[in-house]
């Protein structure tokens, strides 16, 4: 069985997060699978103490007789004495904003990640100071790391439910293919494990989303590809091949260059076919384009996206990169602060 090491903070999965979450295109019978919704784990506690932070604020202010009034009083009035002059006038504005809302809409919260809020004051890790003008830079890094650990349990949970146990001296390579998501398992086990593996990734969209997963991970926090499995060149032929496949539903490989155009095995002009269909003029044109280069040296097999990730005892590992996610592959993540998590208001 899979043991993830929860005595690293990097390795936990935090709490209120659901192991069920799973990518909203994932089909029945989906085990594995993380929901990427475009917040780090910054954001999400940035959201949670501010969450807290108003609703509080929203009953005291109904405390008074007038709250709108109270309100106004605090962020408004220089000469009121609940003017809260310890703030900037940024954070009065914001605050004011977030209470004059929630007052309106009966309680309900939605003022967003302002890093510069007062009630954030005591965290020094996403505070950015007293000024809406000062940016931030937001950190990815953890957000992969959560995904790992959370893919890790799922895989550990599924293989447990199965009866798969592996030794730990186990070492295994889980391929992908990047059109069909066909994945193969190789390494030091047995056979009829390895069979066994791969049956259970191929349930639902598990091999799908393990290579999502692996390609996420496969890029810094400037967005920019980090291992050596990947170029751009290999990511437009993938991406290529997924559009014109979800806009035709052909091939693009085995489609024959003929005349400036592809003709299907059936006889189908496709880039007529891609024009036709192409969900709006901007991306018929970027995909026609990208295809029409590849069409001078043929589709390269070389050039496919196929990933490869690792798994051994302690879950998966990143291979063909130098910062990786696998537990004992993300030491370089302990110059990242923790203190977020462990301060309070």
């Amino acid at each position: 069985m899979v043991t993830v090491n929860n005595s690293d903070y990097y390795n936990n999965i935090p709490a209120g997060r659901d192991l069920n979450n799973l990518p909203n295109t994932s089909s029945a019978d989906t085990t594995v699978g993380y929901q990427y919704d475009g917040l780090t784990e910054e954001d999400r506690f940035v959201q949670k103490v501010l969450q807290e932070h108003y609703d509080k604020v929203y009953k005291e202010n109904l405390s008074h007789s007038d709250p709108m009034a109270y309100i106004e009083s605090k962020y408004c009035d220089v000469t009121s004495p609940n003017f809260c002059s310890y703030m900037t006038e940024d954070q009065r504005s914001i605050a004011y904003r977030n209470e004059k809302r929630m007052l309106q809409t009966g309680g309900k919260y939605s003022a967003g990640f302002a890093r510069y809020d007062y009630a954030l004051r005591n965290y020094k890790d996403v505070y950015t100071g007293a000024s809406r003008s000062i940016g931030y830079i937001r950190n990815t890094d953890k957000e992969k790391q959560y995904a790992r650990s959370v893919v890790n349990q799922q895989i550990s949970n599924l293989f447990s439910k199965n009866g798969i146990s592996l030794s730990k001296q186990a070492d295994l390579t889980f391929s992908i293919d990047p059109y069909t998501y066909q994945l193969t398992v190789s390494g030091n086990a047995d056979r009829d494990t390895l069979s066994q593996i791969e049956k259970l990734l191929h349930e639902g969209d598990n091999a799908k989303n393990i290579w999502t997963h692996a390609w996420i991970c496969m890029h810094d926090s400037d967005n920019e590809i980090v291992n050596s499995q990947a170029n751009m060149k290999k990511a437009n032929q993938y991406s290529l091949w997924h559009e014109v496949y979800e806009t035709t539903g052909y091939d693009a490989r085995n489609a024959t260059y003929r005349n400036g155009t592809f003709i299907a095995e059936d006889g189908t002009d496709l880039l007529a076919l891609f024009k036709e269909k192409a969900k709006n003029g901007a991306g018929y044109e970027l995909y026609s384009n990208r295809w029409l280069e590849y069409a001078k040296n043929g589709w390269k097999k070389e050039n496919d996206l196929v990933l490869k990730i690792g798994f051994d005892s302690s879950g998966l590992y990143d291979i063909g990169q130098e910062r990786g996610y696998g537990a004992t592959q993300n030491m370089w993540m302990k110059g990242i602060s923790q203190s977020i998590f462990e301060a309070s208001v």
